[in-house]
C-alpha cells in the first residue's frame, strides 16, 4: 500500500525520519506527590525543523507535589539495583520537578522514589506493560491515518519532515493516557492524532 520510488515504503521512510519515540512509562503516588518516569531516545540536536538528527537514549522523571515552592527536588531514584541520586529542577511553565537521566530501563524493571524532603517513598508501576498499543502500532496507525498528506511528502524514496512519538496524559486523571503522533513536515505544515494506548481508537483528528 505504501510504496514509493525505489521499492522503498512510505513506512520504511518515515521509520527512518524519527525523531523521538518513548517506550514504557511508570507511575505512581503518595500522599500528595505523583510521579513518572518514561523512557525512549530522541535526536541529540532537539529541534521541530522537519529534520531528523541521531537518536540518543532519554529517560525522564518527572514529579508533581502539591508543595511546589522549591525551586529543587532531592531526590534518590531505584532502577532494579542501581540508584541514582540528583536534583529535580522546577519547570516554571507548570510547577513540575523534571531531570533527564538519558538511560532507559526494562519494563520489568522495579523502580523506587524517594524523595526526603517531602518525606515520602513509593513504587512507580509500569502502565505500559498493559497497553494494546506500543509505539509502533501507533505510527502505522497514524501512517494509515494521514497516508493521502504523507505520500505528498515522499520524494524519491525520502520523507521530506521528521516524526516524534510521544505519551501524553492527564494530569488530573492517570487513566486517561495517548500517543501523540506528530509529523512536522520541512515545509512547516504539521499532522498530528491523539491515539488511544488501550485500543488504537483515534481521538483527534
Amino acid at each position: 500500500m505504501f510504496v514509493g520510488c525505489g521499492g522503498k515504503s512510505l513506512e520504511e521512510g518515515i521509520s527512518e525520519k524519527i525523531s523521538e519515540y518513548r517506550e514504557d512509562f511508570f507511575y505512581g503516588t503518595s500522599e500528595g506527590v505523583s510521579a513518572s518516569f518514561t523512557d525512549g531516545m530522541r535526536e541529540s540536536d532537539f529541534r521541530t525543523d522537519g529534520k531528523s538528527t541521531e537518536l540518543q537514549d532519554f529517560g525522564v522523571l518527572l514529579v508533581r507535589t502539591s508543595d511546589n515552592t522549591s525551586d529543587t527536588l532531592d531526590f534518590v531514584l531505584k532502577i532494579g539495583d542501581t540508584e541514582y541520586e540528583g536534583t529535580l529542577q522546577k519547570n516554571p511553565f507548570d510547577g513540575s520537578y523534571v531531570i533527564d537521566l538519558n538511560r532507559r530501563v526494562e519494563s520489568v524493571d522495579v523502580i523506587t522514589l524517594t524523595i526526603s524532603s517531602l518525606n515520602t517513598t513509593f513504587t512507580l508501576e509500569p502502565l505500559s506493560q498493559n497497553w494494546g498499543i506500543d509505539s509502533n502500532k501507533a505510527l502505522n496507525i497514524f501512517i494509515t491515518n494521514n497516508k493521502v498528506n504523507l505520500n505528498e511528502y515522499f520524494v524519491d524514496g525520502d520523507f521530506k519532515g521528521e516524526v516524534f512519538i510521544k505519551i501524553v496524559a492527564d494530569k488530573g486523571d492517570i487513566a486517561n493516557i495517548y500517543w501523540y503522533v506528530l509529523c512536522v513536515c520541512e515545509d512547516g505544515n504539521i499532522f498530528a492524532n491523539l491515539i488511544s494506548v488501550q485500543n488504537g481508537e483515534i481521538l483527534q483528528n
